[in-house]
């Protein structure tokens, strides 16, 4: 039978086997993404290109074993449709898009708002970055009220993750944790 005492002492060597794990993962992310030779913005400028529209959002989606790939979603600039974008972070190459679903994401925010939004997710991923000093694998678009917001998932060397929330109406830093 296991008591109290035990159980307490493995649900703890539970969450920081979690932990360490969490932090090997996003140094794995850092370093490939170091090692990258296109970033998550130059991602993005080509996922923004192919579909001729703004990026609302972009990951970094890691292997196991070598680099993963960029999932960048695409709004078109008459605000119609939304695509998916997959890139390659050592070729920079759309290797597959697809047709994403409209309704789930604009359920939180207009395409007018992110379309007329001075700072761009691309801007706020810089921002993000220089903030934590990692390199960015995730960035989502959302509302904040009647404004837009960001929100940076910075991996740094050290293991540890930032979440850095960024305004999109002045591109300043609103929160960083």
């Amino acid at each position: 039978m296991m008591t109290k005492a035990t159980a307490l002492l493995a649900a703890l060597a539970m969450g920081l086997a979690m932990t360490v794990a969490q932090a090997e993962n996003a140094a794995h992310e850092d370093q490939a993404l170091s090692n990258a030779k296109v970033s998550l913005n130059h991602a993005i400028g080509i996922a923004e290109q192919q579909g001729s529209g703004q990026a609302i959002s972009a990951d970094y989606v890691p292997r196991k074993s070598g680099v993963g790939h960029y999932d960048i979603k695409v709004l078109s600039s008459d605000g119609s449709k939304l695509v998916k974008y997959r890139v390659s972070p050592s070729t920079g190459k759309v290797t597959e898009a697809s047709n994403e679903a409209f309704e789930k994401v604009f359920t939180r925010i207009k395409p007018e708002a992110l379309q007329n939004a001075p700072t761009s997710l691309k801007t706020a991923i810089t921002t993000a970055e220089a903030q934590a000093g990692g390199k960015a694998t995730s960035a989502d678009a959302d509302r904040d009220g009647d404004q837009v917001r960001y929100t940076v998932k910075v991996a740094k060397a050290d293991g540890t993750t930032e979440k850095v929330k960024v305004n999109g109406a002045d591109g300043k830093v609103a929160s960083a944790k």
